[in-house]
């Protein structure tokens, strides 16, 4: 490997690094802002997502693997994004009722023992 092609990938890794390090920070800063709970996981999602995209192309190389590799990986995306969307219809479905209470039975005191 020649020295310009090492350079230019530490120059990349440390690039991706920093970025990844960037997006910790602005995670963050989205935690304590005041917004809506639900605009808070949705920043998260998507800076989680962004974080693993670099991760995967840049880390894993996953631009340079054989087609059958990207596929595994495209399919098990897929399968997490199918998993995600019936755990988010079936929590959106799901009608909220309370449970019913029962009063508890008092226990008969126990009796006492002679002395």
């Amino acid at each position: 490997m020649s020295r310009e092609t090492w350079a230019s990938q530490w120059r990349g890794l440390v690039l991706t690094w920093a970025g990844l390090i960037a997006l910790m920070f602005i995670s963050l800063g989205v935690a304590w802002l005041p917004v809506g709970a639900g605009w808070k996981a949705a920043a998260g999602l998507l800076i989680a997502g962004v974080k693993a995209v670099l991760v995967l192309l840049v880390f894993m190389q996953l631009g340079r693997q054989h087609v059958l590799v990207r596929v595994v990986v495209a399919v098990a995306l897929w399968t997490l994004v199918v998993m995600g969307g019936l755990s988010a219809v079936d929590y959106l479905t799901r009608v909220v009722e309370p449970a019913a209470v029962q009063q508890p039975r008092q226990l008969a005191p126990a009796p006492s023992r002679p002395s």
